[in-house]
């Protein structure tokens, strides 16, 4: 039999085998990968079985980098309108990758994890102490700006000395001070940020419980609030419920 024959047919002479085996001893013969390199050495190309084995294993990187700019995107909350802005790449293109349609980039993966990243660093709740360490202007200047409602807040139902906690984003900060800060002029105004408390909100409450067939305990648990004590200690009028708790009764009576 010629040595091409032999190739062909997959055997080897003996005195070739030893001459390249020796020259591989830390590949065992029994793993796939290994079989691809001895393949490869010998014959010039890898066998059937090697390149069934690298298909599956690209299919599987392509699938993961697909399930991961998914996922990224997901947790950041945003449509694949806006995340394909985020990315700087065509909606259209980014489909094809949300969808599996076509393999992700390494790249433009490298580039949705960075995005990740700082999405979840510029949309972190800071108190407003921090956040105006960070942005180089004085608390009292954020503070004004959240009651004036110059400055995106949340509202903690936490209160201290009868003042609602307030937590704003890195994002809300720096959007402040290009739009408002140091501005003496020519501002939008702004809405109020949290409702007023109108005299009779326990007449409301009593009136939003029966539309909406709640209980007190029901209620508390809609609004947020601790427990049935506290609902039924506002329709008593033994306590006023805070704006927040008031902006999140008024956001129950638009949605019922």
């Amino acid at each position: 039999m010629s040595s091409e024959e032999s190739d062909r047919s997959g055997h080897f002479a003996p005195e070739i085998t030893q001459s390249i085996f020796p020259a591989f001893p830390s590949f065992p013969r029994s793993r796939a990968r290994e079989v691809a390199h001895l393949d490869s050495a010998v014959i010039g190309h890898t066998c059937r079985g090697s390149l069934d084995h690298a298909r599956a294993a690209m299919a599987s990187c392509r699938w993961d980098r697909m399930s991961e700019i998914r996922q990224l995107r997901r947790r950041m909350g945003l449509s694949q309108q806006e995340y394909a802005e985020l990315l700087s790449v065509p909606v259209e293109t980014l489909r094809t990758w949300d969808s599996g349609r076509r393999a992700v980039p390494v790249s433009a993966l490298h580039c949705a994890r960075r995005a990740a990243v700082e999405h979840a660093r510029q949309t972190e709740l800071l108190p407003l102490g921090q956040l105006a360490a960070e942005l180089s202007v004085h608390v009292r200047t954020l503070q004004a700006a959240a009651r004036t409602g110059r400055l995106d807040v949340r509202f903690s139902t936490r209160s201290v000395f009868g003042r609602p906690i307030r937590l704003a984003t890195r994002a809300a900060g720096e959007r402040f001070k290009r739009t408002h800060y140091r501005r003496f002029a020519g501002q939008a105004i702004c809405a109020a940020p949290l409702p007023c408390v109108p005299a009779d909100y326990d007449q409301q409450l009593k009136h939003l419980r029966r539309r909406l067939r709640l209980t007190q305990e029901g209620l508390a648990h809609h609004v947020g609030a601790a427990r049935r004590a506290v609902v039924y200690q506002w329709e008593s009028r033994k306590r006023t419920p805070s704006p927040v708790f008031w902006q999140r009764i008024q956001a129950l009576r638009q949605d019922g």
